[in-house]
């Protein structure tokens, strides 16, 4: 349909659109300080990211479980 409601489409080829998504993931280690809790997540990501080159993980709270 076009922008004046009645007929086909004025625009029949394919665009190009770009989707951005985030999600969320927490995972678990034994470590001695927060730091090392890092240290391992860090090396998790690089797993992860060598895996799937399109995600990308943030750091964003190292906190003790309880």
């Amino acid at each position: 349909m076009n922008r004046y409601g009645t007929g086909p489409g004025l625009v029949r080829r394919k665009r190009s659109y770009m989707v951005e998504a985030e999600c969320l993931m927490k995972a678990g280690f034994y470590a001695r300080s927060a730091e090392e809790a890092e240290d391992l997540f860090n090396d998790l990501s690089a797993a992860v990211e060598d895996r799937f080159p399109g995600i990308v993980l943030e750091i964003t709270d190292v906190y003790e479980d309880e």
